[in-house]
């Protein structure tokens, strides 16, 4: 007896229900292969490199005041320390106004700064869309960050040794051919190739299911009501004539009359 819920469909029935309509879904798979060789042959690689710099504390010692003279005001970010600023040369780098710059520079937007786990190491993952482009935007992230470490303290006219710089430890001019891209376009192209190929199996299979239920109710209708009897007889044959009915016997009706004359008597 039916509770009124749809019947339901795991994994194996619906590879089996596309391989029964096998007819709409093999032609939507080959079509899906032909994309993704097609997507192999016209996107375009990715070419990576990494960059890195470290910030160095300063090699001397802040000087003490003379006897009796006010102090000098000193560079604060001596007292915030390399690790901090590192973090917050991070966080200068990786926004707009940085990546304009980068780009302005002849380099690309797509780079991520990171600063190793307790160090003042900056490393830069760069994409470019070719090894030229690359190696521009590794270099005008570094210079950036040289850059943003010299102005931040500039303000504060630190003497000669007694500022943080910076050091490039990798420059990033080894770059690399990636084609993490092109296996992430195949990938979505073939998921969607088996959803429509799903969902053109389903559809088919409904349509020609209601198709079907619609021929055995029109079969149906067709036939006789229960306890009637229909014979069907080939063309041109004729039903058997009706037997004919008895003759009276003469010797009979003679009986008959005689037998009323005597009772009228």
């Amino acid at each position: 007896m039916s509770d009124g819920k749809a019947p339901k469909m795991d994994l194996i029935d619906l590879l089996k229900l596309m391989a029964r309509r096998w007819w709409v879904t093999v032609p939507v798979l080959i079509a899906t292969v032909a994309g993704g060789i097609v997507v192999g042959q016209h996107v375009r690689p990715e070419y990576k490199t990494s960059a890195s710099v470290v910030l160095v504390p300063p090699t001397t010692e802040v000087a003490a005041p003379a006897p009796g003279a006010s102090p000098r005001p000193g560079n604060p970010w001596l007292r915030v320390g390399t690790v901090e600023m590192a973090q917050a040369i991070q966080i200068v780098a990786s926004s707009g106004r940085a990546r304009a710059a980068v780009v302005a520079a002849g380099g690309e937007a797509r780079y991520e700064v990171t600063v190793l786990t307790r160090s003042s190491i900056l490393t830069i993952d760069v994409t470019g869309t070719g090894p030229d482009r690359a190696r521009a935007s590794a270099a005008a992230v570094t210079r950036l960050i040289g850059d943003e470490v010299a102005n931040r303290q500039a303000a504060y006219q630190p003497r000669p040794g007694e500022q943080i710089t910076t050091d490039v430890l990798d420059p990033g001019l080894d770059v690399r051919q990636s084609r993490s891209n092109v296996l992430r376009a195949q990938i979505v192209l073939l998921a969607l190739g088996l959803l429509v190929a799903t969902t053109v199996a389903v559809v088919a299979d409904a349509i020609i299911r209601r198709m079907a239920r619609r021929r055995v109710r029109s079969a149906g209708d067709a036939l006789p009501p229960a306890g009637q009897v229909t014979t069907h007889r080939p063309a041109g044959v004729m039903s058997p004539p009706a037997p004919a009915r008895p003759e009276p016997d003469d010797t009979a009706v003679l009986s008959g009359a005689r037998q009323m004359d005597r009772d009228a008597g």
